[in-house]
């Protein structure tokens, strides 16, 4: 069988143990005295499954061990009962804890001081979670800083001799902890890049790598495109990518009207930002428009450098322009000698309808300048009811519908009053 023997922190005094008092007589005070085994001995084991776990073990005499845990389990000596120098060999069950968890093995004879040794077992359930998620440095390079969460021990390793992580390019640790970033200033006329990789040492849990990536001198701007914002208004957002510090500005709102009806979202003419390696967001609150002609916003963005000519960019925003309800021709739902009521339909892609009804006239060639009923909506459809008609007359009647954008008109239809009471209903002329 192949064992695994266990050096760390244990095995130099246990190879150096004597068990007393087996035979006191015969026993060399330098191999048997109780000093040779440092107290609190303990070691360390992985979360996972682990046979064949050895602890040497020099003795003269009978000695027993024993474990207070069920997840250690000795396979040897038999029965736990050894006899002069042996091993202790030992398995360990695979831990489900996020948690580490300890046991003891006990060893000793008849009549000594027992020798406790103490294992350790990593979390079996490891969790590794650090932020940020990327670093970015100027071409002065500098410090910053990544947090670790993680209940289990970790290597920190970086893929660059000019980034380090607290002085060094790889080291290990264990639990919750803050590590200083350090970037050495860049000299090359283009930026550089390099890989943080975390990774717990069972390899139970996802390795995380941060991305880091330092300047160059050359000011580098770049603005990612911002979608079209819709006539109703809202925000809208773009990317700024940039290795100095930048400002934009809204340098022209097309048409200018009599109010700034884009700006960004502190409610100024102009923002700025830090360096990134990735996009920064920019957001834009663009007000309403109402009108039917699009509207272009334009921005410019510069980067602020003291040591080499500023790139500036430009970007335009468009607002659609908006569209007037669209209101369908009305039918007459019922018609009585002095009454009629009126169903259609109207639909608005910009801003909703607010009011609506029926326009209705004996007069065709000036519909519009008729009598207004307003009407009763539900949804797209409304229906109005028109009172105080006149027997045996035609009318004539358009649909209106009004939003933000304005009033809309329908076709015009006509119908005609009953003479006498009667079931029948919709009479067209």
């Amino acid at each position: 069988m192949k064992y695994n023997f266990i050096y760390a922190l244990c095995t130099l005094p246990l190879m150096a143990m004597g068990l007393a008092s087996c035979n006191t007589e015969s026993m060399e005070a330098d191999v048997v005295s109780s000093e040779k085994l440092l107290a609190g001995t303990t070691l360390d084991v992985s979360g996972s499954a682990s046979t064949g776990n050895v602890i040497p073990v020099e003795a003269n005499c009978g000695w027993k061990v024993s474990s207070d845990v069920s997840w250690i389990t000795i396979t040897k000596p038999e029965a736990g009962l050894g006899n002069g120098s042996g091993n202790v060999v030992f398995d360990v069950v695979e831990s489900m804890l996020s948690t580490e968890q300890t046991g003891h093995l006990t060893i000793k004879t008849d009549g000594g001081m027992p020798r406790i040794v103490t294992i350790t077992q990593r979390a079996g359930n490891i969790w590794l979670r650090v932020t940020p998620s990327s670093l970015y440095y100027t071409y002065e390079g500098g410090n910053q800083s990544i947090q670790v969460v993680c209940n289990s021990a970790y290597s920190v390793t970086s893929s660059a001799e000019w980034l380090k992580v607290d002085d060094e390019t790889s080291l290990t640790a264990e639990g919750d902890k803050t590590f200083t970033i350090h970037a050495e200033p860049n000299n090359n006329p283009e930026g550089m890049t390099a890989v943080i990789t975390i990774a717990d040492v069972d390899h139970k849990a996802d390795i995380v790598t941060i991305p880091v990536e330092i300047g160059s001198k050359n000011p580098m701007l770049t603005l990612t495109a911002a979608n079209d914002v819709p006539a109703v208004g809202g925000t809208v957002t773009f990317g700024v990518v940039s290795n100095f510090e930048w400002r934009a500005t809204i340098t022209q709102l097309q048409p200018q009207g009599d109010a700034q009806w884009a700006t960004f979202n502190a409610g100024t003419m102009q923002c700025s930002g830090e360096p990134s390696g990735e996009p920064a967001p920019v957001v834009v609150t663009v007000m309403p428009n109402t009108s039917e002609a699009e509207r272009v916003v334009t921005i410019l963005a510069e980067t602020q450098s003291t040591v080499g000519i500023n790139k500036t960019q430009q970007l335009e925003i468009r607002q659609a322009a908006a569209t007037a309800p669209v209101v369908y021709t009305p039918y007459a739902a019922s018609v009585g000698m002095t009454e009629a009521t009126l169903s259609f339909s109207a639909t608005s892609s910009s801003f909703d309808i607010t009011r609506c009804g029926i326009i209705y006239s004996t007069n065709s060639e000036n519909v519009r300048s008729g009598t207004r009923i307003e009407g009763t909506i539900n949804g797209e459809n409304a229906t109005a009811t028109l009172p105080n008609l006149q027997p045996g007359t035609i009318y004539y009647a358009t649909a209106y519908a009004i939003s933000a954008v304005g009033e809309a008109y329908s076709e015009v239809m006509s119908f005609k009053t009953r003479l006498t009471p009667g079931r029948d209903s919709n009479p067209t002329p």
